[in-house]
């Protein structure tokens, strides 16, 4: 891995950070370095790993998350409460870091001149997601305008750098005059073989099911979730983050349309709502819908 190689994939996520952000973003010659540490999942820190399928390799980029949460205030427009991030700011950290990642791959992977396709960048909620140490890690400062900067950390383990930095292929050697071969030594008559004989073998009879019944007493246990959908409707991130208190989403069907009920994501009846012991159920109406319904 040349350190030219982690330079311009640190200039491709300024790249796209700036564009994140509307702001200028700079940054200087990365630090090359060794490491024996293993990465773990730490709360200052959000780490991503990245798969480059047509290399046959992956690699951790670490992001500083407090600089992170300054990121979404400016993607935002509002700041973060005491410097945390709720639930769907970390939803869009996780993209965010996702798309850096992503475009530093992509540029890797002009630089040793493999495809780009299918690269996928996730965000490991499990240390033993990360590939093993040693590392060669390279790292680098993102100034975002003067106003605040990140930093930012590539992880290549030795599988990647086995594949970055391949071995010369060995010298070839010169062809010599093979000696005298040795005399060819008779050998032995092969054992005759004998034939193989099994036990005899009767099949296992089969307890048949009532007339009627199928035998389901193996998975009458298996627990299923079971959900009644009333309607759906869709939004743009914009607008999911302008929810407040208060808000009314209008859904996709009327008052009297009946609601959906899906066993394991799967829609096997539809109902209306009643309500019993002051608790919501459904009464079903109708089994096995046609999909052509939905």
């Amino acid at each position: 891995m040349e350190k030219s190689n982690a330079d311009a994939m640190f200039a491709s996520a300024a790249e796209v950070l700036g564009t994140l952000v509307d702001r200028a973003v700079t940054v200087a010659p990365c630090q090359a370095a060794a490491t024996e540490s293993s990465i773990r999942v730490e709360s200052e820190q959000v780490a991503t790993l990245t798969e480059i399928p047509s290399a046959g390799f992956s690699f951790v980029t670490q992001y500083q998350k407090s600089a992170l949460a300054r990121i979404v205030e400016l993607m935002l427009g509002t700041p973060s409460a005491d410097g945390e991030l709720d639930a769907m700011q970390l939803s869009i950290v996780a993209e965010t870091v996702a798309q850096i990642s992503s475009a530093m791959a992509e540029r890797l992977t002009q630089d040793i001149g493999v495809a780009s396709q299918n690269i996928a960048t996730t965000v490991p909620t499990e240390a033993s997601a990360f590939p093993a140490p040693p590392f060669s890690s390279y790292q680098a400062v993102l100034d975002v305008a003067g106003e605040f900067t990140i930093d930012v950390t590539l992880d290549f383990d030795g599988v990647a750098l086995a594949k970055l930095d391949p071995k010369p292929a060995p010298e070839p050697v010169q062809a010599s005059v093979p000696p005298d071969p040795a005399p060819v030594r008779p050998s032995a008559p092969a054992p005759k073989s004998q034939p193989v004989t099994f036990m005899p073998m009767t099949p296992t009879p089969i307890r048949a099911a009532p007339p009627g019944k199928a035998n389901l007493d193996l998975v009458h246990d298996i627990p299923l979730e079971i959900s009644a959908v009333l309607g759906q409707t869709a939004m743009s991130l914009r607008d999911v983050v302008a929810l407040q208190n208060g808000s009314v989403l209008e859904l996709d069907k009327l008052s009297t349309d009946p609601i959906d009920l899906y066993v394991n994501n799967i829609l096997i009846a539809r109902g209306e709502v009643v309500v019993v012991d002051e608790k919501f159920a459904v009464k079903i109406s109708e089994l096995n819908p046609a999909v052509d319904k939905v």
